[in-house]
């Protein structure tokens, strides 16, 4: 089975040079391709201007769905410019290799937050988000806190109340450990349980397949959460679990992500000598994705 897809390349920058790269890269592969650029000045008609804090990217793409919304495609990958897709990925094999039906979308990994055991700054947004923001009117725009849940329990998704140490961030001044000290001892005589106000979960967010089924109520939603600030870790998940029937993740399939943020994880690169074509060429084929690759560091000759 073949699918009809869009290709949206999310920039969180203005860097109109990786542009002709990356149509270099993607044009072989998909027919249909478009860029979210942050206040885009040129001419290129399949660049559409955002506005909008990167923090909040699902802000590009509610912004941008008028500009790339297309009744043919069958499905929407959402790709950063720093994420280079293993070649085998084009409009001709991604259902196949991501394992989706024409209703499905796809989302790299679920990070439950109550479950997660290390310092994530996410957890600490996620207890302080509140859905009424001053300034910004989405109540109305988002499904009932009750409707939500419904949603998640629908994903096999499970809410739990967060841990102090999750809630909360780790204190460095001399003042701010009194404090926290103060706090936890509040919360151990109260025994406080630590609940989100609106159900949110957590994913690496850097490539994501939205199907046409739910692009239009998964914009909305992304719309109103960027509107109400809430980091693009926990947006774009929630707004897929909230508008999707079915997401397929990295647990279903053969292929991986690897993600790059550390010196040793960077050595997967060596072999390749920050030559872009070489990459391409020999790119490791158990991974789905790279990311981050920074263009402006390597040969970009083809």
């Amino acid at each position: 089975m073949t699918g009809r897809a869009a290709l949206v390349l999310v920039y969180n920058h203005r860097y109109e040079k990786n542009i002709e790269i990356l149509e270099r890269i993607y044009a072989d592969r998909f027919s249909h391709i478009y860029h979210l650029m942050p206040f885009y000045g040129g001419t290129r008609p399949n660049v559409i201007p955002v506005y909008e804090n990167s923090y909040r990217f699902q802000g590009y793409m509610a912004q941008g769905l008028r500009d790339y919304f297309d009744e043919r495609y069958d499905h929407y990958l959402f790709v950063a410019d720093d994420l280079i897709l293993n070649p085998v990925i084009d409009e001709h094999t991604y259902l196949e290799h991501l394992r989706l039906t024409p209703e499905a979308s796809f989302l790299p990994k679920f990070v439950i937050l109550h479950e997660v055991d290390h310092w994530w700054p996410r957890t600490v947004e996620a207890y302080k988000y509140r859905v009424d923001l001053l300034g910004a009117e989405v109540r109305n725009e988002l499904p009932s806190h009750e409707e939500a849940m419904t949603a998640f329990k629908r994903h096999g998704l499970e809410l739990q109340p967060l841990k102090f140490s999750q809630a909360f961030p780790p204190q460095f001044t001399a003042r701010g450990r009194v404090h926290q000290l103060l706090r936890r001892v509040k919360h151990c005589l109260k025994r406080t349980k630590y609940t989100l106000s609106y159900p949110l979960v957590g994913s690496y967010s850097d490539f994501v397949v939205v199907s046409a089924q739910s692009i239009r109520q998964f914009c909305r939603y992304c719309g109103a959460f960027a509107a109400t600030d809430l980091f693009v870790e926990l947006a774009i998940p929630t707004a897929l679990v909230l508008s999707c029937g079915r997401i397929v993740t990295e647990d279903d399939l053969a292929l991986q992500g690897r993600a790059l943020w550390t010196d040793e994880d960077r050595k997967v690169l060596d072999p390749f000598g920050v030559q872009l074509k070489t990459l391409l060429a020999a790119f490791p084929p158990t991974y789905l994705y790279l990311h981050p690759i920074k263009l402006s560091k390597w040969n970009t000759a083809l």
